[in-house]
């Protein structure tokens, strides 16, 4: 496992398995993940509702894993805002905001569609 701190961003709407196995497998790999829930309308679900589903689930998982919540698409995020979050490496699965990413400066990684996972792939042992 490697000491960075990792961003991971998205709507979440709702949250499923895909994206908790995603969390894990960044919080096991990197050693700290940093959750950005979009609170933007095209959410189906509220944020609040988010927000519990997730601090239920990693209640008793013990990872370094943050939940944050923000306005910003990071597709249109600047470097700046980026930053202000203290971590080392950008994660996503969506290519337009990889693609932002890499033209304002921010390392980033590509992670599998989320969507591909069921519960049977949360890597719950180490």
């Amino acid at each position: 496992m490697s000491s960075k701190k990792v961003l991971f961003s998205g709507r979440f709407s709702p949250p499923h398995p895909g994206h908790v196995c995603q969390i894990i497998r960044l919080a096991k790999k990197y050693g700290a993940v940093k959750v950005v829930i979009l609170d933007y309308p095209e959410r189906r679900f509220s944020i609040s509702y988010t927000e519990m589903i997730f601090k239920e689930i990693f209640a008793d998982i013990k990872l370094n894993v943050e939940f944050i919540v923000n306005k910003t698409h990071f597709a249109e995020i600047t470097k700046e805002e980026v930053y202000m979050y203290d971590c080392d490496i950008y994660a996503s699965g969506n290519q337009k905001v990889l693609r932002h990413m890499e033209v304002i400066g921010v390392p980033c990684i590509f992670v599998e569609a989320a969507y591909q996972y069921s519960a049977r792939d949360i890597p719950v042992k180490d």
